[in-house]
């Protein structure tokens, strides 16, 4: 089912017949009392089509009159300043249209989906929702969203221009040939180089085709202690999209293409996780993952050399005027992939002001809303704001965020991605904590995550 839906009319026709003789006569009789029930019957007609006008009219004037919206979009993406701004923006262009920004605040995106699923089953439903690829199927397979198809065809303008949206980072808001959000905003996985520290150790920034030889010696020449101060040269992905790009560089994947089984008993994912746990206790050139770490901050502090994260960090050194940083791909292991995640904001199929919702997602897909927000933390996905601001990123090969997307392969996010991430990031902790090998602790992730795909 979706929100639009025909409503379809059946046609009936009429049969001629011959009415016996001596019935005819019975039925003059009821001549009378029969005037009385169509003249009740076309009173009754009259009223509902009265009612019916009024109903039309209101639909009518709730189309083109003032609409009030709530917007679920966390002020942890963007500054106070600049989703104001945006805001006032759009209601500049669409006077009739306000807009009150909810926020949602969560631990992750697993605990920020469980809560719009709250706030709609307790009937305080918003009408447009920001939502990253991990929780887009969850929320279309629901029926929670509004297909934008038809209104994509009706009001073309309100996207500006939707072939500006870059296919790839697009693809995952369309479900079964149908499209439920503009993709505003994506991010990937590479490496990051606290440059002094390269340096240090006579290192200069590899180039895009290292490996995984090449990793090991990188971490091993980054790795020093003075003073009793261990300082090392690499800090492990403890975390479901972080690990699951080293996974598609080994060749390996926490799912299958369709996402109907798992793969983590798959030789070369048990290869991958048994590596990163020999950094930490064979090779001593990682440290163990604490659930308090702050990665970013450890590598502008001088304690790890080397992190695998996005964009994201960026927000963090500009704040830190940490400026030693440059980025290249993630090295080579059996293959290179980049993975990638992106977000938009779909409307809920609850909302009482369709058109003007999805002039609200368009409009925050737009150009204006990714050159006021998406500088730092992450990508633009319009192939024109990527090419003016990407070059402005304060690391020398910043290319690689502009290359990755044509090559980029979405996170596995199936509509059970909550609890499947919970499976996985449980069993990696306890693979780099050493309470498990790694072959048993994914051929046990494989078990649990198959149960819960067949709920």
């Amino acid at each position: 089912m979706t929100e639009h839906e025909s409503h379809r009319r059946k046609a009936s026709g009429r049969t001629g017949s011959t009415i016996p003789e001596a019935r005819r006569h019975n039925l003059l009789r009821m001549v009378p009392s029969m005037k009385k029930v169509w003249t009740f019957v076309l009173i009754f007609a009259l009223g509902w089509s009265l009612v019916a006008c009024s109903s039309e009219s209101t639909t009518t004037s709730s189309k083109s009159g003032k609409a009030e919206l709530t917007l679920v979009w966390s002020k942890n993406e963007a500054s106070d300043e600049q989703l104001s701004n945006i805001l006032a923006e759009f209601n500049k262009q669409n006077p009739d249209i306000t807009v009150k920004r909810v926020e949602v605040v969560s631990s992750g995106w697993a605990d920020y989906f469980n809560k719009i699923q709250t706030m709609i089953a307790g009937g305080k439903s918003p009408d447009v929702i920001r939502v990253a690829i991990e929780g887009i199927q969850m929320f279309a397979k629901q029926e929670l969203l509004l297909p934008l198809d038809t209104y994509m065809k009706s009001d073309p303008a309100a996207l500006e221009n939707y072939s500006d949206l870059h296919p790839k980072l697009q693809s995952p808001f369309v479900i079964d040939n149908k499209t439920y959000g503009f993709v505003w905003d994506w991010n990937n996985v590479v490496m990051h180089f606290n440059t002094d520290m390269l340096k240090q150790a006579g290192l200069s920034v590899p180039n895009k085709s290292w490996t995984k030889d090449d990793f090991l010696q990188y971490a091993q020449k980054l790795t020093t202690e003075k003073d009793s101060k261990k300082t090392y040269g690499f800090a492990i992905p403890n975390y479901y999209f972080g690990a699951s790009a080293w996974l598609f560089n080994n060749n390996a994947s926490v799912l299958n293409d369709e996402m109907t089984t798992s793969k983590l008993d798959d030789p070369n994912a048990i290869e991958l996780m048994q590596f990163f746990q020999d950094l930490i206790y064979t090779y001593k050139v990682a440290p163990v993952p604490g659930p308090k770490d702050d990665q970013i901050q450890m590598l502008i502090n001088g304690q790890v050399g080397m992190i695998s994260a996005g964009k994201w960090p960026f927000g963090t050194y500009d704040k830190n005027k940490f400026t030693n940083i440059d980025v290249q791909f993630l090295p080579t292991l059996k293959t290179n992939k980049v993975i990638f995640g992106s977000g938009a904001f779909p409307v809920l199929k609850s909302t009482k002001h369709p058109e003007a919702a999805y002039k609200l997602s368009a409009f925050l897909s737009g150009v204006y809303s990714q050159k006021t927000t998406l500088s730092n933390t992450s990508i633009p996905t319009r192939i024109s704001v990527m090419n003016e601001v990407l070059p402005k990123t304060p690391a020398q090969n910043w290319k690689v965020y502009a290359e990755s997307a044509d090559i980029a392969k979405a996170v596995e996010a199936p509509m059970q991605y909550g609890e499947i991430q919970g499976v996985f990031d449980r069993h990696v902790s306890e693979i780099l904590a050493n309470q498990s090998d790694a072959a048993t602790a994914m051929k046990k992730a494989k078990q649990e995550i198959d149960a819960i795909l067949k709920k």
